[in-house]
This record gives C-alpha cells, sequence and structure tokens, in this order.
C-alpha cells in the first residue's frame, strides 16, 4: 500500500480510541477498510471480528453516541450493545419483545449493508453502511447527514413530513434496485417482526417481492393472494394488510418518473374508528328493528298490530294495482264479552292467545294475520284468488267451530264470524277493509259461525242455512223448547235452544247490544247443557 495513502489518511479526523491489542502497532488494516475510512471521513466507525465482538472505533462513535461512552469497550459483543440500545429506544416493551427484537437485529447486523437512514431522538440524521471483512467480521459506518437536509430546504421538509405524518417509504428504480427506504418507520413497526429490512434491494415480480414480508403479514388472506402475483410493477390498487401485530397497514403504489414508489400508511386508529362505527350503526339498527318490531307488534298475541295490517293492507292494494289479486278479511270471536264476564279476563286473554296461534298457522309471505284490538282479528291475502280466499277463511272458521279452549280443567268452545272483501282497482283499502267489516256485521247478524264475502249470502253451514234458521225463529210468535228447535231446524245439539221472538224484543226494549243479548244465550246454552 503507498505511502500516499497513509499520508492522506493521517489529514482525515480519524484517531483511533479503542483498538484491539493486536492492532496497538498500527497494523494496516485491509484495504476496504482503509478505503471506507477515505470515501467517509467525518464519519463515526465501530468495528468487529468474526464473533461479533467489537475491535475498535473511533472518536467520532462516541460523539455520534454518547450514550454508550460510558461502557463500550474491546471485547463487548454487538448482542450486548445491541440490547442497551433497545432498553433504551424502547423502554415498554415485554421480555419477549425485546428476545424477538434482538434477534432480529442480530439478522440484519450479519446481513444487511444500506445505506440505512434513520433520524435519532436528538434530531440528527444519520446515514449507515455496512461492510464485510475479507478475513470475517465486518465494520459499521455513521455518516451524519443533517447538513445535506439543512432547515429550509425541500429535503430538510420532506424528512420532517415523513417523520410527522409516520408513513413508509421505499423507492425501486426501474430495474428493481433499491433507491430507498426510511428505515425508521419499519424499524419502530416492526422491531418485534422483521429481520430482513432493507434486504429488500431487488424487486422483479409482485410476489416475488412481497414473499420477503412473510414474516410480517403470513396471516392475512390477501397478502396470500400478492405473493401468488406474477404481474410486474406497482400494485394496481391501494392493499389494506394486518400485521401479526394486529396493526393494520394501507400500501400505495405508483410509478413517479422512472421510480415504483411505496407509501406504507399506518390506518389501524382509522379502522378501529371505523369498526367502532359499524358496530355502533349495526347495534343501532337492530334497536331500531327491535323498536319497528315492538311498535308494529300486539303484546299479547305477538301477532302483527294494526299499525302494520295497515302497512300490509296498503302493500297488498298495490299489487292489485299492478295487476295481482288481493283481498282483506276480519275475524271476530263471538260471545267473547261472555268469555270475560263469566272467566275472567285472564281467561279471555287465553282464548286470544290460543286464537291467534290458530289463525297465525296460515301467515306466510302471501298472508298476514293482525290483531286489530280487542276480540278481532285481520288477515291480509296477496296473491290469492277470491275463491282460495274464502276456502282458507272457513278452514279457519271450521277448525274454531269443532275445537274447543282449554280454561283451566273447562274445555270452552269459541265460535268466530267472518266477514270478507276483495280489493280492487276501482277504490283504495279503506273502503275494502269498511266493506270486509260490513261484511262481518251481516255475520253476526246471520246468526254468527259463518263467513261472509262482502253483500253475498253467508256461506251453507253443515247443511243448513243459517240466515233461513234465524228468519224462521223469528216468525215464531210462541217459543219452542229445545227439543222442538233440533227437530224443526236440524240444530245440532244446545245450539240456540232458548232463541226466540220474545227474548230478541226483551233485549230491543233493553238497549242491548247484539253482542250482549248472544252472550246472554250463550250462558243460558251452557247453564243447560250442566243442568242436562
Amino acid at each position: 500500500m503507498s505511502l500516499g495513502i497513509w499520508e492522506d489518511l493521517a489529514l482525515r479526523p480519524w484517531r483511533l480510541s479503542a483498538w484491539n491489542p493486536s492492532m496497538s502497532s498500527l497494523q494496516a488494516p485491509s484495504d476496504a477498510l482503509l478505503q471506507a475510512l477515505l470515501l467517509h471521513g467525518g464519519c463515526a466507525v465501530c468495528c468487529y471480528d468474526a464473533q461479533n465482538r467489537i475491535t475498535g472505533w473511533n472518536a467520532l462513535y462516541t460523539e455520534f453516541f454518547p450514550e454508550v461512552a460510558s461502557w463500550i469497550q474491546v471485547g463487548t459483543t454487538f448482542e450486548e450493545t445491541l440490547e442497551a440500545f433497545l432498553r433504551l429506544q424502547h423502554p415498554a416493551s415485554t421480555p419477549e419483545q425485546m428476545v424477538q427484537a434482538t434477534k432480529n437485529g442480530m439478522f440484519r447486523h450479519l446481513n444487511d449493508h444500506g445505506p440505512i437512514q434513520y433520524q435519532r431522538a436528538d434530531g440528527r440524521w444519520l446515514e449507515l453502511r455496512m461492510f464485510s471483512l475479507p478475513e470475517g467480521g465486518r465494520f459499521k459506518i455513521w455518516r451524519d447527514i443533517s447538513t445535506q437536509i439543512a432547515p429550509g430546504t425541500d429535503s430538510e421538509l420532506l424528512h420532517r413530513l415523513i417523520a410527522a405524518v409516520n408513513v413508509g417509504i421505499t423507492v425501486h428504480d426501474a430495474h428493481g434496485g433499491l433507491r430507498y427506504v426510511n428505515t425508521r418507520f419499519f424499524s419502530e413497526h416492526f422491531l418485534s417482526l422483521i429481520r430482513g429490512l432493507p434486504a429488500i434491494e431487488r424487486r422483479v415480480t409482485q410476489g416475488s417481492y412481497w414473499k420477503k414480508f412473510h414474516e410480517i403479514f403470513e396471516r392475512d388472506a390477501e397478502f396470500e393472494i400478492l405473493c401468488l402475483s406474477e404481474v410486474e410493477g406497482p400494485l394496481h390498487h391501494p392493499v389494506t394488510l394486518q400485521a401479526r401485530s394486529g396493526r393494520f397497514y394501507r400500501i400505495q403504489e405508483q410509478w413517479w418518473e422512472d421510480e415504483l414508489v411505496s407509501i406504507w400508511t399506518d390506518v389501524t386508529d382509522v379502522i378501529s374508528r371505523k369498526r367502532a362505527l359499524q358496530q355502533a350503526h349495526s347495534e343501532l339498527s337492530a334497536l331500531n328493528r327491535q323498536l319497528v318490531e315492538l311498535s308494529e307488534t300486539d303484546s299479547l298475541t305477538g301477532l302483527a298490530n294494526r299499525r302494520r295490517f295497515g302497512v300490509q293492507l296498503e302493500r297488498a292494494q298495490q299489487a292489485v294495482v299492478e295487476g295481482a289479486h288481493a283481498a282483506v278479511a276480519i275475524f271476530d270471536l263471538d260471545f267473547f264479552k261472555a268469555v270475560n264476564d263469566r272467566y275472567g279476563h285472564d281467561a279471555g286473554d287465553v282464548v286470544l292467545v290460543e286464537a291467534a296461534k290458530m289463525l297465525q298457522v296460515h301467515q306466510g309471505d302471501d298472508i298476514c294475520v293482525a290483531r286489530l284490538g280487542g276480540e278481532e282479528f285481520g288477515m291480509v291475502f296477496r296473491g290469492m284468488e277470491v275463491a282460495d280466499v274464502l276456502a282458507v277463511c272457513e278452514d279457519l272458521r271450521r277448525a274454531f267451530s269443532q275445537g274447543h279452549f282449554r280454561i283451566g280443567a273447562q274445555r270452552l268452545r269459541v265460535t268466530v264470524s267472518v266477514g270478507v272483501a276483495p280489493l280492487t282497482e276501482s277504490r283504495n283499502q279503506s273502503v275494502s277493509l269498511k266493506k270486509a267489516d260490513d261484511s262481518l256485521w251481516k255475520a253476526k247478524s246471520a246468526g254468527r259461525d259463518c263467513v261472509m264475502f262482502e253483500l253475498s249470502w253467508p256461506h251453507v253451514r253443515d247443511g243448513v242455512d243459517d240466515l233461513q234458521v234465524i228468519t224462521d225463529i223469528l216468525a215464531d210468535d210462541e217459543p219452542l223448547s229445545p227439543e222442538a228447535l233440533r227437530e224443526k231446524y236440524a240444530l245440532p245439539v244446545n245450539q240456540h235452544p232458548v232463541f226466540t221472538r220474545p227474548h230478541w224484543q226483551d233485549a230491543v226494549r233493553r238497549r242491548e247490544t247484539v253482542d250482549d243479548y248472544w252472550g246472554w244465550v250463550s250462558y243460558e246454552i251452557e247453564a243447560r247443557s250442566q243442568d242436562q
């Protein structure tokens, strides 16, 4: 090696403050080291042997890193210095994180070359390069680049912006070579995960590049898809990946002139807030649905109430306007007042609940069943012919007529009267509902326990014309005995045994309603049945 190089070296501010005894006579280091010293005057240097023990450092090293001045010495291992640095930089880390971070730091110490630019806590910007020695070991050179990032310059503003917004940036040239990476971001965010940064020098296909981040994103499904991509160039659209740490990173890439730039943004807080808002919105929507359900549901029977019935009726009317068939029916429990008066309102509630269950058997997408109030129920039929509607109503009437309600130890028979009206284009749903109510009134006037369709006659029930029976009974001047009534009109046992014209006239004089009168008849029927 020429003397000129040594003289040139002597002019540089390199005063070796501690060297391995084997170098105390200024035995010439390798050519690579001398060339590095010549090229990086004014830099801090620290050398390590093949066992990663410190063999020497220059005076600027302790000036750059004054925190190590009190304990650094020849023979100290890199791992010991690394642990000390990590405790200073990350005091809140757990022991497990420190162990993993130390392993990762050792990996970078042995494999990285740089350059790595980062900002120290004191505000200085340093650039680190690492070189391997032929005989084993390596040395590191730190250069203060704070003057290059001078206050007020675009470069200084850019670096401050990068640090302030806490984003990660990598830049690759058109040939896939790494041009820049702000290692500080990646070191801080992936301290316990990443080993190879910036071991991302080469970028060819997206799949081969993203596989290098496998240790960070190995559990993210979208990341696994990226690893299979054979596309070259930047990502076609931003992706959001979840790291093993649980944090989320949005990565966006694009060409800037002839350089491919990747921008990493920690969006964990944004996603957390978004998820919290979505959760709150979901809970609010569920609560609103519950409130709507409560506001449209009868609390006793669980059926739709009159409000929801009106909505369904309006929809059915709209279906009619569009060419479909629809109808509305009103069901009223016969002599229900008598049930409440004799057995109490608790028993009446039992009857209402059981009646709702019987009606609900036919509820579906095309049939809505609702409790309109008291003992009155409604049904809306959509997309059904009138004949089918009447068949359903007749089936329900027969089920009531042939069944019994159990009240404690007693069995009570309660029939139902039904009024039906079709929905038509020529009138609105309110008019059709009124027609169904008119039909219900006619069903009650005709003797109850029957289905009346708008203005038509009631159906024949069990071979007996109800209207004719009532007409003939009212025409009799003298009361007929139960036996005579059954024989004359072929009535079932105990049906209307005391229904005579005088009794009806008495009820009219007392201004009793039809329900009151038929309630009295019901009492008499049951009383006579028990007497017999």
